[in-house]
């Protein structure tokens, strides 16, 4: 069976190209996965994952979409909602998502089309200012920016006739230039900072236009339904930097502050 290649070039769209100039002998440390089920994925925690220096990829064994004759609805979208948290980074580097390239199986037959795919990956980190205890106020900073964001990729696989084989996506990173995450310091290994990169992986199912013959499947039956394989890129950086990273900053955006008792001993009432 040969593999179906696709390769958007974006190359106008991209103003500076993420390309790796070097790279730090050590890479973040996965703290934590959590997923959330959603269409066409129950169970994201049932992933495969490896990060790598220069890539980071994941294997789904449970992401589904299917249409058939019969089926009332014209379309169904598989989609894995998931994210990790990172720590340990190497001090004085960023890192940047490249592209992202989806390999998978797609059968086809009667109209029925693999439409489009989607790619998201944002990238937060939440700061504790204080550590003191309950009785005192808990105030947090949160910072957060768009590692990618690629709402609709456009392959329409199956329109022009049956389609039964494997396919290879490749999707270029559309920020490129602003796709950078915090300059690291080297001390987000602590309570103090939470950092993770929180993911949203969509296949596009359709029949639209062909509801009575329109028969689809997205999804190996063995094997990985989908694999996800970013490339990562790392550049030198100052981390002084940090202080005024992300697309989007929330200063003092959780608080709490006990209420009662008046002394320190005894269950603590607190409000948010």
């Amino acid at each position: 069976m040969r593999a179906f290649s696709v390769l958007i070039s974006l190359a106008a769209a991209v103003g500076t190209s993420l390309a790796q100039t070097s790279a730090p002998d050590t890479v973040p440390m996965i703290l934590g996965i959590r997923g959330a089920n959603s269409a066409g994925c129950f169970s994201a925690t049932s992933m495969s994952l490896a990060l790598g220096v220069s890539n980071l990829k994941l294997d789904f064994a449970d992401m589904y979409a299917s249409v058939t004759p019969t089926d009332p609805y014209d379309s169904e979208a598989a989609i894995c909602v998931m994210s990790i948290e990172l720590g340990a980074f190497p001090l004085g580097w960023r890192f940047a998502l490249a592209d992202v390239t989806y390999t998978g199986h797609a059968r086809l037959s009667g109209g029925a089309r693999l439409e489009s795919f989607a790619a998201v990956a944002y990238f937060q980190w939440e700061h504790l200012k204080n550590t003191q205890a309950i009785d005192e106020p808990t105030v947090k900073n949160a910072s957060g920016s768009y590692l990618m964001d690629v709402p609709e990729l456009k392959v329409n696989f199956g329109a022009s006739g049956p389609y039964d084989q494997d396919f290879s996506v490749n999707i270029p990173n559309y920020y490129s230039a602003s796709a950078w995450s915090p300059c690291f310091t080297g001390q987000e290994y602590s309570y103090n900072d939470k950092m993770q990169v929180q993911f949203q992986f969509q296949a596009y199912l359709t029949k639209a236009g062909f509801s009575k013959t329109g028969n689809g499947v997205f999804g190996r039956s063995t094997g990985p339904s989908l694999t996800a394989d970013f490339k990562v890129v790392w550049e030198k950086c100052d981390p002084v930097e940090r202080n005024a990273w992300g697309q989007f900053r929330m200063g003092d955006y959780e608080t709490c502050q006990r209420t009662g008792p008046t002394g320190t001993e005894g269950n603590p009432t607190v409000i948010w």
